[in-house]
Formats: C-alpha cells, structure tokens, sequence
C-alpha cells in the first residue's frame, strides 16, 4: 500500500502530478498557444522605433553687464514650464508647420502598411474643398512612370478608377490635385499601390501628443529628455530634432515678449515722430528756399540797411533831376555860364558841350558890341549857338529819362522791402514755433531711440542659456515590440495559465487519483491498485494469461495473496465484486483475478450477476446465450448446462443469460443461494461480478451472500462521493472484514504497463498513459 504524499500545507502532491500527467496535452496546447500568440504578436507588429535628445536649460540675466537693469525674473519652476510649454498645442503647431505634416504617404500591404516618410515614390499638391476629404485613405496604383490610377477610401475603388497622367490636375467631389513622381520612384519595385492620407489639424495634435514625450531628465542638472516614438524611424528623429530646433526660438520669443512689445511700441512711436520730424524738416527747407535765409533776425536787420540806402539812392536820384532841370532851364536862357558842372557830376561829354555852348555865348556878347543883331556874323553865330543848346537839351532830357527810371526802380524795391519788413515779425513767430517743435520732436525721438537700444541690449543680453547634450538621435532598433519580452512574457504567460489550469483542474477534481488520498476517505482496508496500461482494449478482456509479466498481472497477483489472508480461514471462498457505477472496472477485476488464481491451479468460475448490463462474456469473446444466471435461477436450465470453458483450464464462468423483468427477485430467490452453494462445491473460488450499488441494490443482496466483497474504484474517474456510498454500505451492512477496496487505473509511470477497455452506459471508455 501507498504512503501518504500530502505536504504541510495539504497538497496532495500524488494527486497533483496525477492532475498534471492527465492533462499534460491541455499544458502543452497552452504553452503553444501562447508562444504562437508571441509569434503572431512579433510578426504582425510595426517595429515602434524611438529618438530622443537632453536639453540643458537655465535662463539668466545678462543685460546688467550692461549697466542695464535685468527686465524679467527666471521662472521659479523652470523645468515645469518648459515642458508644459514643449507640449503645448501652440508650440505642436509650429512642429506641424515646420515639418509640413498635412500629407502623410502609405506603401498599402496585405496586413501591414509601411510609412513613407521623406522616401514615398509620389507626392500630392492638393487642395481640400470639402473638411470630409480629411483623414481618408486615397489609393494610388503606379501603372508606370506615365500613368496611374487613383480610388478614394478603399483599394478596391482602384478596380474602377479611370487612369489618370501625371502631373495632371484631377477634380473630385470636395478636393483637387496632382500627383506627380519624385526621385526615389523605382519602376523595379514590386510595391505599386500606395496610399495618402490629407491630415486634419486635431488629427496631427492628437497624433504628437500621444507620441510625444517630455519629462525631466535630472531636475537638479535642469535637464529635460525629449523624446518621440514613431513607426518611422527618420519620422521621430526629424521630429525630435525641430522641436530641439524651434524650442529655441519660441523659447526666447517668449522670454523676451515683455521687451518685444515695448521695442514695438518704440518701433511705432519712432515711425510716428519720423513722419513729424519730416513734415518740419519740409517746413523748413521750403521756408530757407523762399526767403533764402533760416535767420529772420538777420534778415530784418539787412532790410533796413537796404532800405537806408535805396533812401539815400532816391534822395540822389531826386536830386539830379532837379539839377538836370534846372540846367535845362538854364541852356534855355543862355545861364549854362553859373552851373557848376563838376558838382553835377554829368558825363564828360556833357561838360565839352556845354563849354562849347559857353564859349558860343561869350562870343556872341562880343561880337554884340562891334555888331549889331542883323549882322551876318551873329546870326550865324546865333544859329550855332541854337544847335548847341538842342544838342545840349537832348542829352540832359535823355539822362534825366535815366535817372527817372532809375529812381522808378529804387521806388519799387522800398516798396517791396517795406512790405517784407512788415511780414518778417509774422514769419519769424511763426518760424520760430515750427524750429521749436522741431526741435522738441526730435529731442524725443533722439530720447526713444536710446529706449530702443536700451531694450535691445537688454534682449540680446537676457539668454536662454540653451544647450543641446545630446542630439536627436537615430534609432538603429525598434524599442517595440522586444522580441525577447514578448517571447518571455509568452513562456510565463503559459506557464501562469497551465499552473492556473492546473490549479483549478487540482480544486475542481473531486474525483479519486491515487492511494493516500483514498486512504483518507474510507476506513475500509484498501486490499491494492491495479495500473493503469497503454495497451488499449475495445472491452474488459482476459489478459493476465497473455501478459503474464506485465504490471496489471503483478499487482493482480498481490491481490491474490492479499485475499488468501483475509480469507485464510476458509479453503472455498464467494468473492463478489461491484462499485459504484459502471465504467469502473469491476468486470475486469473480476475476469482476470479469477485467471490469476486460476494460474495457481484452483478452480475458479467467474457469474456475470449484472443482468441488467452483462459484460463478462465480452472478456472471454463469447455471445450472451439463452443459456446463463437468469436462466438458472428460474429452473429453466441446470447451472451445469450454462457453465462456460475459457483459455485458461482452471476458470470457467456463467454468462448472465437474457436480461429478466426483476434480477432482484431473482437474487433474492434461495435459487440463487442454492446456486452459490453448488459452485462452493465444485471451485475453490467463486468470484460474483455484481452489478453497481450506487445504480441499484442488486449489488448489496450479493454482499451478503459474498465472504468477501472487493469494492472498486477507479482512479480518476470515480468520484469521492462515492467512497461515501462504500462506507454508508460498510456502516449498514457492518461488513467491516468481510470488505476491501481495490483502486483501479491507478497511473503508473514505465513501458512494461498495459491497458484495458470497458463499456459504460453503452459508450466505450479507454484508459492509456
């Protein structure tokens, strides 16, 4: 008899490898199935490829260096902002227009579809008319480098595009466009369908932020990781290496917003007093160019002087037309002689005519006093003289003529000045308020100017101090999926589920599975164990005879002796064996039990007492006859007339003949006492293969009649209930020496082991190992 196998905790470790050698198929179905399940996980995920780079960050105030004070204050939460910042869908915007993400390109496969970013054969210039166009697939067939088809949401709407040439504008409904093939087109390749997607604005954001990742890398060295995980290996590095590239720009922009503003305000200002600055300048250049002077002042001051001389001018002029008149009065009356000629300052001509004028008019008054008026000489003299004095008269009228126009001209330019003179204090005011505001605009614009410069210094000098540690990288092997992980996560999943199986297969097994833990159920002395074998059988047969070696016969045989010492006192012995439903194996046990004592040369004879469902002349290849039990019982033939020869010379058997209306009555009958009584006679060992005592009660009323009654139960199949029904029928029937219990199909390691077959219900069961 086994020991017991039970550890401390009360696993029954028999019981647990007979769990695990039963569904040793089912664990290693789940170890497959999980490894496959790895295997398709592998194969049919995209490679997840991932680039990262660290920032260094840390802003500081420079301008003072300037002697310039600081304008902003480093955040107190630098690292905190800058991510929020980096994340933000303002600054993903810039990331979507810098790196033109509106059209993404496919190469379509059969299960899997391969990005092609920066490498994909075609290229689109689209325009969506109609939001609906977004985020769909258009596929596009490369017939050749010529021509192509085109079909909207599905590949199959290729089959009924028309073909289209390239670098043709097409119009559908909601969008136009035109395709056209770059540089990397390979008319070799074997990949002619591609597929492009016009990507919407949110699309893109929810696509970067799923995708993007920002965290700090050491928050004391102020570091931040970066990092982009993408199907495209060059996708997440370009990526990554424009957020490093346009973080600096806004970074900065932002810090410097507040001197941004200002500078623009100056900006506006300085354009505004520009604009001012330049009317006064206009102002003042025409004045100069008008009035030939920017000092009024001046000005009056050579007016006056000017106006002192054209006076004088005009008291000379004046003056010599009087004297001009007057010598003309005095040509005229023959006075010439009393002009002071010098003093009038005439031409030099002028003074030689009237010389000779004078020199006419002294002669004429001393010819008067030799001559007289009549004479020819003063008459000749006289009309000399009349020439002289028109000749004379002429000149002085044709110089006062001159001096008339002249002081005509002196006239109007005193006029002229006097006016100007009266205008000069009106211009010179209002001069002088232009100079003045002139002046006060461009003191102010000077002064914004410095502002400017001052806030430009101070935003050169106020720096992000920025620095790359390590650039975006490039990603040389997929972080996903970890070939190694999964195939991991695999053989522990499997091996997680196939204890989880057997687990609950250990709890769930309410039925019996080896020796100790049948030990505990029953107080009943367990007379053995017949193993289980591989040799399969489509019934209960005689085999001990054919396998006399094998472990079915050896343990068959441990039986038999165990039998000879609970029954030592007797050298005739009725064993009946039964259990608790069929299937069990009773009609085995009873067959080849029977061959093995027969073996030792004792007679033995095996009655198939199951009326209801025989077996036994199955074992031996034998018809169930008219001839059998029910037929003796009711005297219809001489048991001697049913008794059957089998292989082996020492065992006989009597089939249970046609199934009667009451095999309890029968049993019941002192027919069937007397029966026993005759065989008792005859064989030394009378083995009763009785009908289950779980199903009906046939099987008690043999009991009693029995010396000893083996109860079997199958390992692995008969249920612990059922030992209840063994020890309720102990109890009652207080058979306690006169039962023993047998466990069949007890598991059994080892090739030399063989098996049996038996029929339940009308199915047929095997047991192998």
């Amino acid at each position: 008899m086994s020991t017991k196998t039970v550890d401390e905790i009360g696993i029954d470790l028999d019981k647990f490898w007979s769990v695990i050698r039963k569904n040793i198929l089912w664990i290693l179905l789940i170890f497959l199935f999980t490894n496959l399940i790895a295997y398709l996980v592998i194969r049919w995920t995209k490679p997840l490829f991932e680039s990262e780079s660290i920032l260094r960050l840390d802003v500081q105030e420079e301008a003072n260096l300037l002697g310039l004070a600081p304008f902003q204050d480093a955040p107190e939460n630098l690292l905190a902002g800058e991510i929020e910042l980096i994340q933000s869908k303002l600054f993903l915007n810039r990331i979507i227009d810098f790196l033109d993400l509106k059209v993404s390109y496919y190469a379509a496969g059969n299960v899997l579809n391969d990005e092609k970013f920066g490498s994909a054969p075609i290229q689109v210039d689209v325009n969506v008319l109609d939001d609906k166009i977004l985020d769909q697939r258009i596929y596009v067939e490369i017939i050749d480098e010529f021509t192509y088809k085109a079909g909207f949401g599905s590949e199959s709407a290729l089959e009924d595009s028309p073909i289209y040439k390239w670098d043709q504008r097409v119009s559908w409904p909601g969008m136009t466009f035109r395709l056209y093939l770059t540089k990397t087109y390979d008319p070799s390749s074997e990949v002619r369908v591609y597929f492009f997607v016009v990507n919407s604005r949110d699309a893109l954001l929810k696509y970067l932020q799923a995708n993007l990742i920002v965290e700090p890398d050491k928050e004391l060295a102020k570091t931040i990781r970066i990092a982009y995980q993408d199907k495209s290996a060059t996708k997440a590095q370009e990526i990554v290496a424009s957020i490093d590239s346009l973080y600096l720009q806004y970074s900065e922009q932002k810090n410097n917003q507040e001197n941004e503003q200002k500078i623009a305000w100056l900006n506006d200002e300085l354009s505004k007093i520009e604009k001012q600055l330049e009317g006064y300048e206009n102002y003042i250049e025409k004045f100069t160019i008008e009035n030939r002077t920017s000092d009024l002042n001046e000005d009056l001051k050579n007016v006056l002087v000017l106006m002192n001389e054209l006076d004088s001018q005009r008291y000379n002029f004046t003056s010599r037309i009087r004297q001009i008149d007057k010598l003309s009065k005095d040509v005229k009356s023959g006075e010439a002689d009393f002009i002071d000629l010098k003093a009038m300052e005439l031409p030099d001509y002028m003074g030689e005519e009237l010389d000779a004028l004078n020199e006419l008019l002294r002669r004429r008054e001393r010819l008067e006093l030799s001559y007289r008026e009549s004479t020819l000489a003063i008459q000749q003299l006289d009309e000399s003289i009349k020439s002289a004095r028109e000749s004379i008269l002429g000149r002085l009228s044709a110089l006062r003529d001159r001096f008339v126009t002249d002081l005509e001209q002196v006239e109007k330019t005193k006029a002229r000045l006097e006016q100007e003179f009266t205008s000069l204090p009106g211009k010179s005011n209002e001069f002088n308020k232009n100079k003045r505001f002139y002046d006060l605009y461009e003191e102010f614009y000077l002064s914004l100017l410095q502002s400017k410069a001052e806030f430009e210094i101070a935003r050169a000098g106020s720096n992000t101090d920025y620095e790359i540690l390590s650039p975006a990288s490039t990603p040389e092997s997929p972080i996903s999926p970890n070939v190694y992980l999964i195939h991991g996560v695999g053989a522990v999943a499997g091996f997680m589920l196939s204890i989880l199986f057997i687990g609950v297969s250990y709890l769930a097994n309410n039925k019996i599975n080896n020796l100790s833990e049948l030990e505990k159920l029953t107080p009943v002395s367990i007379l053995g164990s017949v193993p289980t074998a591989n040799v399969v059988l489509n019934t209960s047969q005689l085999i001990v005879h054919k396998h006399p070696k094998s472990a079915v016969s050896e343990s068959l045989r441990s039986i038999r002796t165990n039998i000879q010492f609970m029954t030592s006192k007797k050298e005739k012995n009725i064993i009946s064996v039964t259990s608790t439903i069929g299937g069990e194996g009773k009609t085995f046990i009873s067959v080849n039990l029977g061959g093995i004592i027969s073996v030792t040369k004792k007679r033995v004879i095996v009655l198939d007492l199951d009326m209801r469902k025989p077996r036994v002349h199955l074992s031996f290849g034998d018809a169930n006859e008219e001839k059998g039990i029910s037929t003796i019982l009711i005297h219809k033939y001489d048991y001697k007339e049913c008794i059957r020869k089998t292989e082996l010379e020492y065992l006989d058997y009597i089939p249970a003949g046609p199934t009667p209306p009451n095999p309890s009555e029968l049993l019941l009958s002192a027919e069937f006492k007397t029966l026993l009584d005759h065989l008792s006679a005859e064989y030394d060992m009378v083995i009763l293969d009785s009908p289950p005592i779980g199903l009906v009660t046939d099987g008690i009323i043999i009991m009693e009649r029995a010396d000893l009654s083996l109860y079997i139960i199958r390992s692995g199949y008969s249920k612990k209930e059922f030992v209840e029904t063994l020890n309720r029928v102990n109890k009652e029937e207080n058979l306690h020496s006169k039962i023993a219990v047998i466990l069949n199909a007890m598991p059994k390691s080892g090739s030399s082991s063989y098996g049996y077959g038996y029929y339940h219900d009308g199915k047929h069961h095997t047991n192998a190992t």
